[in-house]
Protein backbone atom coordinates (compact mmCIF):
# COMPACT_ATOMS: atom_id res chain seq x y z
CA UNK A 1 0.00 0.00 0.00
CA UNK A 2 3.22 2.59 0.71
CA UNK A 3 4.77 1.21 -2.69
CA UNK A 4 0.45 2.53 -4.13
CA UNK A 5 0.52 5.68 -1.85
CA UNK A 6 4.26 7.15 -3.39
CA UNK A 7 2.92 5.99 -7.47
CA UNK A 8 0.07 8.26 -6.80
CA UNK A 9 1.99 11.44 -5.12
CA UNK A 10 4.31 10.95 -7.62
CA UNK A 11 1.72 11.02 -10.52
CA UNK A 12 0.15 13.61 -9.22
CA UNK A 13 3.80 15.99 -8.79
CA UNK A 14 3.75 14.70 -13.02
CA UNK A 15 0.19 16.36 -13.73
CA UNK A 16 1.51 19.75 -12.50
CA UNK A 17 5.39 19.48 -14.01
CA UNK A 18 6.70 23.06 -14.26
CA UNK A 19 3.19 24.76 -14.82
CA UNK A 20 4.01 27.21 -12.63
CA UNK A 21 1.27 30.01 -13.95
CA UNK A 22 -0.69 33.10 -13.14
CA UNK A 23 -4.03 33.15 -14.44
CA UNK A 24 -3.54 35.25 -17.24
CA UNK A 25 -0.79 31.94 -18.55
CA UNK A 26 -3.39 29.53 -17.76
CA UNK A 27 -4.87 29.09 -21.29
CA UNK A 28 -1.68 29.09 -22.84
CA UNK A 29 -0.78 25.73 -21.25
CA UNK A 30 -4.27 24.29 -21.32
CA UNK A 31 -3.65 25.31 -24.80
CA UNK A 32 -0.34 23.24 -25.11
CA UNK A 33 -3.02 19.89 -24.24
CA UNK A 34 -4.69 20.38 -26.75
CA UNK A 35 -2.00 21.13 -28.98
CA UNK A 36 -1.71 18.34 -32.16
CA UNK A 37 1.23 18.78 -34.34
CA UNK A 38 3.90 21.18 -34.54
CA UNK A 39 7.92 21.27 -34.83
CA UNK A 40 10.03 22.25 -32.43
CA UNK A 41 14.27 22.87 -31.97
CA UNK A 42 16.14 22.56 -28.34
CA UNK A 43 19.66 23.50 -27.68
CA UNK A 44 20.87 22.59 -24.33
CA UNK A 45 24.07 22.45 -22.73
CA UNK A 46 25.11 22.50 -19.10
CA UNK A 47 28.46 24.03 -18.13
CA UNK A 48 29.80 22.31 -14.86
CA UNK A 49 32.64 23.51 -12.65
CA UNK A 50 34.68 20.99 -11.87
CA UNK A 51 37.55 22.62 -10.44
CA UNK A 52 39.04 20.45 -7.55
CA UNK A 53 36.47 17.71 -7.60
CA UNK A 54 38.01 14.30 -8.59
CA UNK A 55 37.03 13.00 -11.69
CA UNK A 56 37.92 10.59 -13.87
CA UNK A 57 38.90 11.36 -17.16
CA UNK A 58 35.88 9.74 -18.74
CA UNK A 59 33.43 12.44 -16.33
CA UNK A 60 35.80 14.71 -16.97
CA UNK A 61 35.09 13.86 -20.92
CA UNK A 62 31.19 13.95 -20.30
CA UNK A 63 30.83 17.28 -18.48
CA UNK A 64 33.00 18.47 -21.63
CA UNK A 65 30.09 16.80 -23.86
CA UNK A 66 27.33 18.25 -22.12
CA UNK A 67 29.41 21.82 -21.77
CA UNK A 68 28.94 22.23 -25.56
CA UNK A 69 25.98 21.27 -25.74
CA UNK A 70 23.24 19.27 -27.80
CA UNK A 71 20.48 20.34 -30.64
CA UNK A 72 16.95 18.57 -30.17
CA UNK A 73 15.05 18.64 -33.38
CA UNK A 74 11.60 17.59 -33.23
CA UNK A 75 8.37 17.06 -35.47
CA UNK A 76 4.89 15.61 -34.53
CA UNK A 77 1.83 14.95 -36.71
CA UNK A 78 0.10 13.77 -34.07
CA UNK A 79 0.88 11.35 -30.87
CA UNK A 80 1.55 8.65 -32.65
CA UNK A 81 3.37 10.26 -35.70
CA UNK A 82 6.36 12.10 -34.59
CA UNK A 83 10.18 12.43 -34.83
CA UNK A 84 13.33 13.18 -33.24
CA UNK A 85 17.03 14.26 -33.67
CA UNK A 86 19.50 14.83 -31.47
CA UNK A 87 22.77 16.25 -32.49
CA UNK A 88 25.71 16.84 -30.17
CA UNK A 89 27.48 20.21 -30.79
CA UNK A 90 30.88 18.91 -29.71
CA UNK A 91 31.59 14.82 -30.24
CA UNK A 92 35.27 15.25 -29.68
CA UNK A 93 34.68 13.97 -26.50
CA UNK A 94 33.01 10.88 -27.46
CA UNK A 95 36.36 10.27 -30.17
CA UNK A 96 38.61 10.85 -27.23
CA UNK A 97 36.66 7.72 -25.11
CA UNK A 98 36.14 5.69 -28.18
CA UNK A 99 32.60 6.03 -28.03
CA UNK A 100 31.98 7.20 -31.64
CA UNK A 101 34.73 6.90 -34.36
CA UNK A 102 32.48 7.60 -37.40
CA UNK A 103 33.40 10.82 -40.10
CA UNK A 104 30.15 12.19 -39.42
CA UNK A 105 28.84 13.99 -36.56
CA UNK A 106 27.42 12.51 -33.53
CA UNK A 107 23.59 12.39 -33.79
CA UNK A 108 20.94 9.84 -33.77
CA UNK A 109 17.19 10.24 -34.74
CA UNK A 110 14.29 8.02 -34.42
CA UNK A 111 10.80 8.01 -36.26
CA UNK A 112 7.36 6.78 -34.82
CA UNK A 113 4.97 5.72 -37.11
CA UNK A 114 2.09 4.52 -36.03
CA UNK A 115 3.01 1.20 -34.34
CA UNK A 116 6.46 1.42 -36.46
CA UNK A 117 9.54 2.49 -34.70
CA UNK A 118 12.77 3.41 -36.76
CA UNK A 119 15.98 4.62 -35.17
CA UNK A 120 19.25 5.19 -36.37
CA UNK A 121 22.86 7.05 -35.61
CA UNK A 122 24.53 9.48 -38.22
CA UNK A 123 27.29 6.42 -38.61
CA UNK A 124 23.89 3.99 -40.19
CA UNK A 125 23.36 3.96 -43.75
CA UNK A 126 20.09 2.91 -42.69
CA UNK A 127 17.09 2.89 -40.37
CA UNK A 128 16.73 0.13 -37.94
CA UNK A 129 12.66 -0.84 -37.56
CA UNK A 130 10.88 -2.22 -34.92
CA UNK A 131 7.52 -3.43 -35.82
CA UNK A 132 5.02 -3.62 -32.82
CA UNK A 133 2.93 -5.86 -34.39
CA UNK A 134 5.69 -8.26 -35.53
CA UNK A 135 6.57 -8.16 -31.53
CA UNK A 136 3.92 -10.02 -29.61
CA UNK A 137 4.85 -13.44 -28.36
CA UNK A 138 3.27 -15.37 -25.09
CA UNK A 139 5.10 -13.92 -22.47
CA UNK A 140 4.64 -10.22 -23.56
CA UNK A 141 2.10 -8.40 -25.72
CA UNK A 142 4.36 -5.23 -27.33
CA UNK A 143 1.16 -3.94 -29.27
CA UNK A 144 -1.62 -4.23 -26.07
CA UNK A 145 0.97 -2.83 -24.44
CA UNK A 146 0.94 0.27 -26.91
CA UNK A 147 -2.39 0.57 -26.58
CA UNK A 148 -2.47 0.95 -23.19
CA UNK A 149 -0.37 3.43 -23.46
CA UNK A 150 -2.08 5.54 -25.87
CA UNK A 151 -5.27 5.16 -23.76
CA UNK A 152 -3.13 6.07 -20.31
CA UNK A 153 -1.46 8.97 -22.18
CA UNK A 154 -5.15 10.01 -23.14
CA UNK A 155 -6.58 10.06 -19.37
CA UNK A 156 -3.59 11.81 -18.10
CA UNK A 157 -4.01 14.89 -21.18
CA UNK A 158 -7.46 14.95 -19.90
CA UNK A 159 -6.91 15.08 -16.15
CA UNK A 160 -4.36 17.35 -16.47
CA UNK A 161 -6.82 20.15 -17.80
CA UNK A 162 -9.32 19.49 -15.52
CA UNK A 163 -5.98 20.03 -13.02
CA UNK A 164 -4.23 22.82 -14.29
CA UNK A 165 -7.99 24.52 -15.05
CA UNK A 166 -8.10 25.55 -10.93
CA UNK A 167 -4.25 26.05 -10.52
CA UNK A 168 -3.75 29.57 -9.77
CA UNK A 169 -0.62 30.37 -8.73
CA UNK A 170 0.38 33.55 -8.96
CA UNK A 171 4.58 33.58 -9.99
CA UNK A 172 5.85 36.18 -7.84
CA UNK A 173 7.75 39.33 -9.92
CA UNK A 174 6.34 38.50 -13.47
CA UNK A 175 7.36 40.97 -16.04
CA UNK A 176 5.22 41.56 -19.34
CA UNK A 177 7.60 43.00 -21.49
CA UNK A 178 5.44 43.53 -23.93
CA UNK A 179 5.30 42.15 -27.77
CA UNK A 180 8.59 41.36 -29.58
CA UNK A 181 9.61 39.53 -32.89
CA UNK A 182 11.16 36.50 -33.23
CA UNK A 183 12.66 34.47 -35.91
CA UNK A 184 11.76 30.77 -36.52
CA UNK A 185 12.22 28.83 -39.36
CA UNK A 186 8.81 29.13 -40.51
CA UNK A 187 9.13 33.12 -40.56
CA UNK A 188 9.08 36.14 -38.11
CA UNK A 189 6.19 35.77 -35.40
CA UNK A 190 4.99 38.53 -32.96
CA UNK A 191 5.06 37.07 -29.30
CA UNK A 192 4.49 38.35 -26.15
CA UNK A 193 7.74 38.73 -23.80
CA UNK A 194 7.01 37.66 -20.05
CA UNK A 195 10.14 37.10 -17.47
CA UNK A 196 10.55 35.86 -14.23
CA UNK A 197 13.01 34.79 -11.60
CA UNK A 198 13.18 32.48 -9.19
CA UNK A 199 15.66 31.75 -6.28
CA UNK A 200 14.85 29.05 -3.26
CA UNK A 201 12.58 30.89 -1.27
CA UNK A 202 10.30 30.81 -4.19
CA UNK A 203 10.69 27.41 -5.41
CA UNK A 204 9.72 26.51 -1.91
CA UNK A 205 6.64 28.62 -1.58
CA UNK A 206 5.72 27.38 -5.19
CA UNK A 207 6.08 23.89 -3.71
CA UNK A 208 4.34 24.64 -0.24
CA UNK A 209 1.18 26.07 -3.26
CA UNK A 210 1.42 22.63 -5.38
CA UNK A 211 0.90 20.19 -2.61
CA UNK A 212 -1.58 21.78 -0.74
CA UNK A 213 -3.25 22.70 -3.65
CA UNK A 214 -3.22 18.73 -4.49
CA UNK A 215 -4.40 17.61 -0.89
CA UNK A 216 -7.41 19.60 -1.66
CA UNK A 217 -8.12 18.83 -5.37
CA UNK A 218 -11.63 17.45 -5.37
CA UNK A 219 -10.94 14.95 -7.99
CA UNK A 220 -7.85 13.15 -6.89
CA UNK A 221 -10.20 10.25 -5.62
CA UNK A 222 -11.48 9.91 -8.73
CA UNK A 223 -8.19 10.26 -10.78
CA UNK A 224 -6.67 7.39 -8.32
CA UNK A 225 -9.38 5.12 -9.30
CA UNK A 226 -9.57 5.62 -12.45
CA UNK A 227 -6.11 5.34 -12.99
CA UNK A 228 -6.09 2.28 -11.02
CA UNK A 229 -8.28 0.62 -13.82
CA UNK A 230 -5.30 0.61 -16.18
CA UNK A 231 -3.33 -1.59 -13.87
CA UNK A 232 -3.51 -5.37 -14.37
CA UNK A 233 -6.25 -6.98 -12.73
CA UNK A 234 -3.60 -9.40 -10.13
CA UNK A 235 -2.23 -6.55 -8.73
CA UNK A 236 -5.43 -3.77 -9.20
CA UNK A 237 -6.07 -2.47 -5.56
CA UNK A 238 -9.59 -2.99 -4.01
CA UNK A 239 -12.13 -0.29 -3.54
CA UNK A 240 -11.05 -0.05 0.19
CA UNK A 241 -7.63 0.08 -0.52
CA UNK A 242 -7.94 3.00 -3.44
CA UNK A 243 -9.50 4.88 -0.20
CA UNK A 244 -7.19 4.24 2.01
CA UNK A 245 -4.70 5.51 -0.49
CA UNK A 246 -6.33 8.69 -1.56
CA UNK A 247 -6.81 9.36 2.66
CA UNK A 248 -2.68 8.44 3.48
CA UNK A 249 -1.69 10.90 0.70
CA UNK A 250 -3.79 13.72 1.48
CA UNK A 251 -2.55 13.36 5.40
CA UNK A 252 0.97 13.08 4.60
CA UNK A 253 0.98 15.45 1.66
CA UNK A 254 -1.11 17.89 4.43
CA UNK A 255 2.21 17.20 6.87
CA UNK A 256 4.48 18.27 3.62
CA UNK A 257 3.11 21.04 2.96
CA UNK A 258 3.38 22.00 7.01
CA UNK A 259 7.10 21.73 7.04
CA UNK A 260 7.57 23.08 3.78
CA UNK A 261 5.59 26.29 5.32
CA UNK A 262 8.21 26.68 7.76
CA UNK A 263 11.33 26.66 5.89
CA UNK A 264 13.70 29.37 4.50
CA UNK A 265 16.77 28.80 2.42
CA UNK A 266 18.55 29.50 5.68
CA UNK A 267 16.92 26.68 7.03
CA UNK A 268 17.65 24.43 4.21
CA UNK A 269 21.37 25.60 4.85
CA UNK A 270 21.34 24.32 7.98
CA UNK A 271 19.43 21.33 7.55
CA UNK A 272 21.76 19.86 5.19
CA UNK A 273 24.89 21.50 5.84
CA UNK A 274 25.94 23.47 2.79
CA UNK A 275 25.60 27.29 1.26
CA UNK A 276 23.16 27.07 -1.62
CA UNK A 277 22.98 29.19 -4.51
CA UNK A 278 19.85 28.39 -7.03
CA UNK A 279 18.21 30.57 -9.46
CA UNK A 280 16.12 29.87 -12.55
CA UNK A 281 15.97 32.78 -15.05
CA UNK A 282 13.12 32.28 -17.58
CA UNK A 283 12.03 33.94 -20.39
CA UNK A 284 8.82 33.03 -22.48
CA UNK A 285 7.42 34.21 -25.46
CA UNK A 286 3.60 33.37 -26.00
CA UNK A 287 1.77 33.89 -29.54
CA UNK A 288 -1.14 35.50 -30.36
CA UNK A 289 -2.88 31.81 -30.78
CA UNK A 290 -1.62 31.38 -27.23
CA UNK A 291 0.96 29.07 -27.48
CA UNK A 292 4.40 28.76 -26.15
CA UNK A 293 6.62 29.80 -29.00
CA UNK A 294 9.89 30.79 -27.66
CA UNK A 295 11.27 29.99 -24.45
CA UNK A 296 14.80 30.68 -22.73
CA UNK A 297 16.30 29.43 -19.40
CA UNK A 298 18.81 29.95 -17.43
CA UNK A 299 19.35 28.10 -14.08
CA UNK A 300 22.51 28.82 -11.89
CA UNK A 301 23.35 26.08 -9.10
CA UNK A 302 25.84 26.35 -6.39
CA UNK A 303 26.90 24.45 -3.53
CA UNK A 304 29.56 25.21 -0.44
CA UNK A 305 30.75 23.27 2.14
CA UNK A 306 31.52 25.77 4.81
CA UNK A 307 33.62 23.90 6.63
CA UNK A 308 35.89 22.57 3.93
CA UNK A 309 35.71 25.31 1.66
CA UNK A 310 35.03 22.59 -1.02
CA UNK A 311 32.16 23.97 -3.76
CA UNK A 312 30.83 23.12 -6.94
CA UNK A 313 28.44 24.87 -9.01
CA UNK A 314 26.98 24.58 -13.13
CA UNK A 315 25.05 26.78 -15.54
CA UNK A 316 22.27 25.03 -17.31
CA UNK A 317 20.96 26.63 -20.54
CA UNK A 318 18.21 26.02 -22.77
CA UNK A 319 16.96 27.69 -25.39
CA UNK A 320 13.80 26.68 -27.76
CA UNK A 321 11.54 27.60 -30.60
CA UNK A 322 8.24 26.27 -31.43
CA UNK A 323 6.37 26.59 -34.47
CA UNK A 324 4.09 25.41 -37.33
CA UNK A 325 1.44 24.43 -34.73
CA UNK A 326 -1.55 22.66 -36.04
CA UNK A 327 -0.12 22.88 -39.54
CA UNK A 328 0.83 20.66 -42.15
CA UNK A 329 3.97 19.20 -40.48
CA UNK A 330 5.60 16.72 -42.88
CA UNK A 331 8.13 13.78 -41.69
CA UNK A 332 11.00 12.30 -42.67
CA UNK A 333 10.69 9.71 -45.36
CA UNK A 334 12.26 6.34 -44.62
CA UNK A 335 13.56 4.92 -47.77
CA UNK A 336 15.68 2.20 -46.22
CA UNK A 337 14.98 -0.11 -43.13
CA UNK A 338 16.21 -3.38 -41.76
CA UNK A 339 13.71 -5.17 -39.03
CA UNK A 340 15.31 -5.55 -35.74
CA UNK A 341 14.59 -8.76 -35.51
CA UNK A 342 16.71 -9.80 -38.60
CA UNK A 343 20.10 -8.56 -36.43
CA UNK A 344 18.61 -10.13 -32.55
CA UNK A 345 19.71 -13.53 -33.42
CA UNK A 346 21.83 -13.33 -36.16
CA UNK A 347 25.75 -12.72 -35.40
CA UNK A 348 26.82 -12.69 -38.60
CA UNK A 349 24.61 -10.25 -39.23
CA UNK A 350 25.20 -7.57 -36.55
CA UNK A 351 29.03 -8.43 -37.84
CA UNK A 352 28.52 -6.81 -41.17
CA UNK A 353 27.64 -3.73 -39.72
CA UNK A 354 30.24 -1.00 -39.34
CA UNK A 355 32.47 -0.35 -36.56
CA UNK A 356 31.52 3.07 -36.86
CA UNK A 357 27.71 2.50 -35.25
CA UNK A 358 27.55 2.38 -31.52
CA UNK A 359 24.31 -0.04 -32.60
CA UNK A 360 26.80 -2.49 -33.16
CA UNK A 361 28.15 -2.82 -30.08
CA UNK A 362 24.40 -2.56 -28.38
CA UNK A 363 23.69 -5.72 -31.09
CA UNK A 364 26.48 -7.33 -30.41
CA UNK A 365 25.47 -7.77 -26.03
CA UNK A 366 22.77 -9.97 -27.18
CA UNK A 367 25.00 -12.43 -27.84
CA UNK A 368 26.98 -12.09 -24.50
CA UNK A 369 26.26 -14.66 -22.02
CA UNK A 370 27.38 -14.93 -18.13
CA UNK A 371 27.40 -17.86 -15.67
CA UNK A 372 28.33 -17.83 -11.92
CA UNK A 373 29.18 -21.04 -10.02
CA UNK A 374 26.46 -22.77 -7.79
CA UNK A 375 24.15 -20.37 -8.63
CA UNK A 376 20.84 -21.61 -10.66
CA UNK A 377 20.68 -18.24 -12.91
CA UNK A 378 22.16 -16.41 -15.97
CA UNK A 379 22.30 -13.58 -17.82
CA UNK A 380 21.60 -14.72 -21.47
CA UNK A 381 22.05 -10.73 -23.55
CA UNK A 382 19.76 -8.44 -21.22
CA UNK A 383 17.66 -11.69 -20.31
CA UNK A 384 17.57 -12.77 -16.64
CA UNK A 385 17.62 -16.44 -17.27
CA UNK A 386 16.65 -19.13 -14.27
CA UNK A 387 18.58 -22.29 -14.83
CA UNK A 388 17.67 -25.94 -13.24
CA UNK A 389 21.11 -27.19 -12.49
CA UNK A 390 23.45 -25.41 -11.63
CA UNK A 391 27.06 -24.48 -13.23
CA UNK A 392 30.11 -26.05 -12.01
CA UNK A 393 33.81 -26.79 -12.60
CA UNK A 394 35.46 -29.71 -13.62
CA UNK A 395 39.11 -29.95 -14.64
CA UNK A 396 39.23 -26.54 -14.85
CA UNK A 397 36.31 -26.37 -17.51
CA UNK A 398 33.17 -24.22 -16.55
CA UNK A 399 30.20 -26.82 -16.98
CA UNK A 400 26.95 -25.42 -18.10
CA UNK A 401 23.27 -27.33 -19.43
CA UNK A 402 23.35 -28.14 -23.40
CA UNK A 403 19.72 -26.68 -22.95
CA UNK A 404 20.69 -23.32 -22.03
CA UNK A 405 23.55 -22.95 -24.50
CA UNK A 406 20.62 -24.04 -26.99
CA UNK A 407 18.12 -20.87 -25.86
CA UNK A 408 20.94 -18.21 -25.62
CA UNK A 409 22.39 -18.93 -29.64
CA UNK A 410 19.04 -19.89 -31.03
CA UNK A 411 20.38 -23.58 -31.71
CA UNK A 412 19.18 -26.81 -33.04
CA UNK A 413 19.69 -28.88 -30.51
CA UNK A 414 19.56 -32.89 -30.78
CA UNK A 415 20.24 -35.50 -28.39
CA UNK A 416 20.59 -38.67 -29.42
CA UNK A 417 20.32 -41.76 -26.46
CA UNK A 418 21.30 -44.30 -28.60
CA UNK A 419 24.71 -42.59 -29.26
CA UNK A 420 24.66 -40.26 -26.27
CA UNK A 421 25.56 -37.96 -28.58
CA UNK A 422 24.36 -34.02 -28.73
CA UNK A 423 24.43 -32.31 -31.81
CA UNK A 424 24.06 -28.31 -31.55
CA UNK A 425 23.36 -26.67 -35.07
CA UNK A 426 24.07 -23.20 -34.74
CA UNK A 427 23.76 -21.17 -38.19
CA UNK A 428 26.52 -22.56 -40.04
CA UNK A 429 28.21 -24.30 -37.40
CA UNK A 430 27.37 -27.50 -36.25
CA UNK A 431 28.86 -29.44 -33.44
CA UNK A 432 28.82 -33.27 -32.28
CA UNK A 433 29.59 -33.85 -29.06
CA UNK A 434 29.54 -37.33 -27.27
CA UNK A 435 29.21 -38.20 -23.39
CA UNK A 436 32.03 -39.02 -21.45
CA UNK A 437 34.23 -38.59 -24.62
CA UNK A 438 36.61 -35.11 -25.09
CA UNK A 439 36.62 -36.29 -29.26
CA UNK A 440 34.28 -33.50 -30.51
CA UNK A 441 33.25 -32.68 -34.56
CA UNK A 442 33.19 -28.99 -35.36
CA UNK A 443 31.88 -29.21 -39.19
CA UNK A 444 33.05 -32.65 -39.31
CA UNK A 445 36.54 -31.80 -38.09
CA UNK A 446 37.51 -34.25 -34.45
CA UNK A 447 38.66 -31.06 -32.20
CA UNK A 448 39.82 -32.64 -28.49
CA UNK A 449 38.24 -31.12 -25.94
CA UNK A 450 39.54 -30.32 -22.16
CA UNK A 451 36.59 -31.54 -20.50
CA UNK A 452 34.57 -34.17 -22.09
CA UNK A 453 30.55 -33.56 -21.65
CA UNK A 454 28.61 -35.40 -19.33
CA UNK A 455 25.18 -36.16 -17.82
CA UNK A 456 24.49 -35.09 -14.40
CA UNK A 457 20.60 -35.73 -12.56
CA UNK A 458 19.60 -36.10 -15.92
CA UNK A 459 20.78 -32.65 -17.44
CA UNK A 460 23.71 -32.90 -19.95
CA UNK A 461 26.62 -30.72 -19.07
CA UNK A 462 28.55 -28.87 -22.27
CA UNK A 463 32.31 -27.03 -21.39
CA UNK A 464 30.82 -23.88 -22.26
CA UNK A 465 34.10 -21.95 -23.27
CA UNK A 466 34.76 -24.55 -25.92
CA UNK A 467 31.29 -24.28 -27.69
CA UNK A 468 32.38 -20.37 -27.37
CA UNK A 469 35.63 -20.14 -28.56
CA UNK A 470 34.41 -22.41 -32.23
CA UNK A 471 31.76 -19.43 -32.57
CA UNK A 472 34.79 -17.07 -32.11
CA UNK A 473 34.05 -16.02 -29.00
CA UNK A 474 35.82 -15.47 -25.95
CA UNK A 475 35.81 -15.73 -22.29
CA UNK A 476 36.40 -14.29 -18.93
CA UNK A 477 36.56 -15.72 -15.55
CA UNK A 478 36.52 -14.21 -12.60
CA UNK A 479 38.06 -16.20 -9.68
CA UNK A 480 36.62 -13.59 -6.95
CA UNK A 481 32.76 -13.56 -8.25
CA UNK A 482 33.10 -17.10 -9.23
CA UNK A 483 31.13 -15.78 -12.99
CA UNK A 484 32.28 -16.81 -16.10
CA UNK A 485 31.81 -14.31 -19.11
CA UNK A 486 31.30 -15.27 -22.64
CA UNK A 487 31.15 -12.42 -25.66
CA UNK A 488 31.69 -11.85 -28.99
CA UNK A 489 33.99 -9.08 -30.86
Amino acid sequence: MKKFLFLLVALMLVLVGCTMTNPSLRDTWLNAVNQTSSEAKLTLSADVNVDGMNLTNEQKKIAELFEAGFVIEQKAQDEQNAYVKITANNDKPLRDLGVWTSKEKAAAEMLVKENVMYFKTSADPFFFKVDMDEMNDQDFNMQSQYELQKKVMEFMKGEFKSYISQFNYEIPKLQDLGFKTIETPAGKEDVLKVKYELGINEVLDFAEYTVDNLANYDRLDVFVKEFAGFMPAEIQPTEAELTTAVTEAKTQLGQFKTTLGGMTKESLEAMIGKDIDFKIATEVGISKKKYIASEDTVINIGIKDPATGKSGSAVIKATSLVWNVNGNVKLPEVKDAVNVTEYEKDLNKVRSLSDDTPLKKLFMQEFNASFTIGETFAMLGSDFKELDAAPYIKDGSTMVPVAVIGEWLDSDTKWDGKTNQVTMKIKDTEIKLTLGSKEAYVNGNKVIMHTAAESVNGRTFVPVAFIAKELGAKSDYNSETQEVKIYFE
